[in-house]
């Protein structure tokens, strides 16, 4: 390959020039497909370069895969790959120093921070005022509440009462309990108990959510509750079903399928006593109900004693069944006469809630759960054919397969822990347990107990043990009130790493502008437990929070959660599992819903997928965007939405490829006619060290289809290292940052920023294009060095930076955010202008006062493109890696209006 470059160095900025370029000519921003031959201008050596395209480095591309290795903050600390040092000599060498001085003869300046420079030294930072405070509780609501807590189950429920109680300045009483808080309010008196407990209180409890307002209720195997901002959730983990022999009245639990000794022995009842299994209390575990007659004894723990709860229910010769008919989580009964069934939701007495007619009267009958939903259903057995019904009402079933003898004893349980009941089939001593509904042979065979003994199954202990959070302690952020900056501060959130915050979301934040002119914007992000949380608001309204049973893998900061909102104002959702690959991927079920639905975007290259990332049209019509494979060996994706058809569809299975040797690490944008801009870097392992080179694309249209290079010559598809326009060649070792952020200018002129190393100094370079070629403007905002190196996550001194242009040209006015050690690791946002080959800093504004850790920013693009607001995700953020659980730490989110600054 030949490629004819032009290189000027002027006065800190480096000029590649292609040629003046009909793909990106500024008069007209009009893709042309033909281009002349380049024409160099200036003073510049001209120099051929022969170059050999060859595999530099062998990988086996399934690293761990961070921006460092895969993806998500590249780099490494100084122990792991981040060499801290001052290589700029100087600050006058740098451009940092304020005192900068006024520019060469020629009246052009220097760049950087000037004299005339705007900063932060005098505003004012203090933290957010959420107009919360407490006082004793009052006599009224104390007496409420201990009725509510005496009325249902007292200290046997909730524990010992912990504090005396308080009342808010919004009229809310609480009294917190051991394992409960209860309070009364205009709502009602109501309990939080666990799980929500936690969810409650590592989101920020009262101060941030109110009160609830209506008990907690389960749906299939997800616990929620509501509150005055929003209904929160928590999916329950579930531990596989094992056996409990009985002899006698003596039963020997077993927590694990495999043969050995009981791990508990209790004796429970009478010898000749009728016992059934169920998890009676909703809490996970299951434990014993005698059945004497029609009277039922109900026990909620494995132990012998009082029954817990006593019921009388239909009559003595009813064959009876138990099972989790509505999803609640709560297991009741069913009672059978011939082949017409009574199903019960709740333990008591009374008439039935559902009455159905199923099979023969001589059917074999089992319950269980066989679709994973939730809700226990009925197969019945005949011979050794099994007929399974997915729900209860009477017709045809839903599956049918042969399995076993028909002399077969056969037992119904969930042996793996995946949520769908199987059958299991016991000859003498020997369990033979299939964990799919199908014939063939068992996936695991155990041996246990007597062959004559009475066999039960269920979950006798659940190994998620939950113990009641202590009150969040969330970090006071200082923010800075002297710019007109406004803070809207949502819940607490996850803040272990840098998941919710990482710069490939595209986006953390969006806005639907609706036809009568409201702005619904939406925030997402994931809470204590790895839940997935929207936030909406209305006009700049107050937050309304969904926890919506949907989870991500926090531990691993490539795993974020990227939206949009099409043109009919349907929220669109994704995020992958970095730990699997899946793609996760789910659709609001109407226009302004917090519900959604979880649906298949296309069907295929959907299970290695890393960086999920949405760019809206201005049609309403959406791209999407992932790298299918691992770091140093993946390719670029590209779907389209079609909003008029609801429907999406693949433009190219491989748009930009690594060849099996590198991966493409990108960031892109949309333009005013929907163009979709790429620029990108090349990584030849999983080290982020040998990032290399800058490179870009361009499509001629919004369909996506044909994509040119910025001389409008087009590219053969896929784009691969040897046919990709490099517009900046940076070498492997440069501490070369990837996915960073573009834009484009009123004109649709790209700008791409990123950081590396120029004159021994690690820093953010703007990237542009004008009619004399690619511009590299060195901003002279860093003055050290550091070493960019290694895999997996790192603690990285700066965040990867977002730039914004308005204008353009030489009126372009140029935002950039970011966050960086030299400044504390403050938030910051400074305005530049470019001025001739330099850029001059005008504003360098700290938005926060405090430390965000590993904090990197991100904004709200649909806002910014359709009202030219500036409005960031923000979150102070610990540094875990990938694969760790971290601490835990939960800090606040804020969603910041900078838009003031344009000023």
């Amino acid at each position: 390959m030949r490629r004819k470059i032009v290189s000027l160095i002027l006065s800190g900025a480096m000029i590649f020039s292609m040629g003046a370029s009909p793909a990106l000519a500024t008069e007209s921003g009009t893709v042309v497909s033909d281009t002349a031959e380049s024409e160099t201008d200036g003073d510049a050596d001209v120099e051929d370069i022969e170059e050999n395209d060859s595999d530099q480095t062998d990988t086996d591309g399934m690293d761990q895969d961070t921006q460092g290795s895969s993806d998500t903050e590249d780099g490494s600390d100084t122990e792991d790959g981040i060499d801290m040092e001052d290589g700029s000599g100087t600050e006058e060498d740098s451009g940092a120093e304020e005192d900068s001085g006024s520019g060469d003869d020629q009246g052009e300046s220097e760049g950087g921070i000037t004299d005339e420079t705007i900063t932060s030294e005098y505003d004012v930072f203090s933290e957010y005022d959420l107009d919360f405070s407490v006082n004793s509780i009052n006599e009224e609501a104390l007496d409420t509440i201990i009725e509510y807590y005496d009325e249902n189950g007292g200290e046997s429920v909730f524990g010992e009462m912990v504090d005396d109680g308080y009342t808010t300045n919004d009229g809310i009483s609480c009294v917190e309990c051991e394992n409960a808080m209860i309070f009364t309010s205009s709502y009602g008196t109501f309990c939080v108990k666990l799980p929500i407990l936690n969810v409650y209180i590592s989101s920020g409890g009262v101060q941030y959510l109110g009160a609830p307002t209506g008990e907690a209720y389960a749906d299939s195997y997800t616990v929620w509750q509501t509150f005055e901002k929003g209904t929160l959730s928590y999916e329950q983990t579930l531990d596989p079903d094992t056996l409990v022999v009985r002899r006698g009245n003596i039963y020997y639990f077993k927590y694990s399928m495999s043969g050995g000794n009981a791990d508990e022995v209790i004796a429970y009842g009478k010898d000749t006593d009728e016992v059934y299994v169920g998890d009676w209390n909703g809490d996970g575990e299951d434990t014993l109900c005698v059945r004497r007659g029609k009277t039922y004894y109900f026990k909620n723990s494995i132990s012998g004693g009082e029954a817990d709860k006593v019921i009388a229910y239909g009559k003595e010769t009813d064959e009876v069944y138990v099972g989790d008919w509505d999803g609640d989580g709560v297991d009741t009964l069913c009672v059978r006469r011939g082949k017409t069934y009574y199903f019960k939701d709740s333990i008591s007495g009374g008439e039935a809630d559902v009455v159905i007619a199923y099979g023969k009267e001589t059917d074999e009958v089992y319950v269980g759960d066989w679709d994973g939903d939730g809700v226990d259903s009925l197969c019945v057995r005949r011979g050794n054919t099994y007929y399974f019904k997915n729900s209860l009402p009477g017709g045809e079933a839903d599956v049918v397969t042969a399995y076993g003898k028909d002399t077969d004893d056969v037992l119904v349980g969930d042996w793996d822990g995946d949520r769908y009941d199987t059958l299991c089939v016991r000859r003498d001593n020997i369990y033979y347990i299939k964990n799919t509904i199908s014939s063939g042979e068992a996936d695991m065979v155990v041996p246990y107990g007597k062959a004559d003994d009475e066999v039960y199954v269920g979950t006798w202990q659940v190994s998620e043990e939950m113990e009641k959070l202590s009150t969040s302690s969330e970090t006071n952020i200082l923010l800075n009130n002297s710019r007109d900056f406004s803070y809207s501060l949502l819940t607490l959130a996850y803040a272990g790493n840098s998941v919710n915050s990482t710069s490939f979301r595209k986006s953390s934040v969006t806005t639907y502008i609706d036809d009568d002119g409201n702005e619904i914007q939406y925030c997402a992000y994931y809470d204590y437990y790895g839940m997935v949380v929207v936030a909406q608001r209305v006009n700049s309204g107050e937050w309304t929070y969904q926890w919506t049973g949907l989870k991500g893998t926090i531990s691993d900061a490539h795993n974020v959660i990227s939206l949009a909102v099409d043109g009919d104002g349907y929220l669109h959702m994704a995020w992958s599992r970095h730990d699997t690959g899946t793609l996760m991927y789910v659709k609001a079920k109407k226009a302004g819903s917090l519900e959604f639905e979880v649906e298949t975007m296309i069907g295929n290259l959907e299970s290695s997928v890393t960086y999920p990332e949405f760019y809206v049209l201005p049609d309403g019509d959406i791209f999407f965007l992932y790298r299918n494979g691992g770091s140093g060996n993946g390719n670029l994706v590209l779907n389209k939405y079609d909003t008029s058809e609801k429907t999406w569809s693949r433009v190219n299975s491989n748009l930009i490829s690594g060849e099996g040797d590198r991966s493409p690490y990108w960031q892109a944008c949309v333009d005013s006619e929907g163009r979709l801009h790429i620029s990108w870097v090349w990584r030849e392992s999983s080290d982020v060290s040998s990032n290399h080179d800058m490179c870009y694309a361009v499509s001629t249209d919004s369909s996506g289809e044909t994509f040119v290079n910025s001389e409008g010559k087009k590219y053969t598809l896929p784009i691969t290292q040897s046919t990709a326009e490099v517009i900046c060649e940076i070498p492997q070792d440069s501490a070369l940052m990837n996915q960073t952020s573009m834009t484009t200018d009123d004109e649709d002129i790209p700008y791409i920023i990123s950081y590396w190393r120029i004159d021994d100094v690690v820093q953010y370079n703007i990237l542009t294009y004008s009619n004399d070629g690619w511009t590299v403007y060195d901003t002279k905002i860093r003055t050290t060095d550091f070493t960019l190196s290694g895999g997996g996550t790192k603690s990285l001194p700066c965040a990867r930076p977002q730039i914004l242009v308005d204008g353009s040209g030489e009126d372009a006015q140029i935002y950039i955010i970011f966050r960086d050690s030299e400044r504390e690791s403050t938030a910051t946002i400074a305005q530049l202008t470019p001025d001739g080959t330099n850029m001059v800093i005008e504003k360098m504004i700290d938005i926060t006062g405090t430390d965000l850790g590993e904090w990197e920013p991100t904004y709200d693009i649909a806002l910014r493109k359709q009202k030219k607001e500036i409005m960031i995700f923000m979150q102070k953020e610990y540094y875990s890696s990938d694969g760790s659980d971290g601490s835990y730490q939960m800090e606040a989110v804020y969603v910041a209006d900078l838009t003031s600054i344009m000023k």
